[in-house]
Formats: structure tokens, sequence, C-alpha cells
């Protein structure tokens, strides 16, 4: 019974530890906003697979509006 309870409890906080990171509209950003996020990428060192995931994405947002002629990112 009790080792119910600690799966139960481990699969619990895995499920939420995914909701602390939002999906934000990155399209709703602004050139700043968007640069300083982008910037803060190049400089991380060890970066998890969450943080890569969330650079790369703001990686294809930075190229979608350079493709607009808008250099949000350099």
């Amino acid at each position: 019974m009790l080792a119910t309870r600690i799966f139960t409890l481990i699969t619990i906080l895995f499920a939420l530890s995914g909701c602390g990171k939002t999906n934000e509209d990155l399209a709703s950003l602004n050139n700043v906003e968007l640069r300083k996020k982008w910037r803060e990428c190049a400089y991380q060192k060890a970066p998890t697979s969450t943080e890569q995931k969330i650079c790369n994405n703001y990686e294809k947002e930075c190229n979608a509006r350079k493709d607009k002629d808008n250099l949000a990112c350099y």
C-alpha cells in the first residue's frame, strides 16, 4: 500500500514538473524581448534538453522574422 502511494506521488510530481514551462506565443513577443531570450540561450553552457527545445523555438522565430526583413536577433 505504501509503495503504491509513493509511486503515485512520484508519477504526479513528474507530470506536474512539465507544467512549469509555459507555451508562450513567440510571435507575440516584441523584438527586444525575443532578442533578450535568444541571447540568454547563446550564453548557456550546459542547457537541459528542455532548454535546448525552448532555445530552438527562439531561433526559429528569429529566422522567421529575418525572412520577413525583420532583424530581431543579431
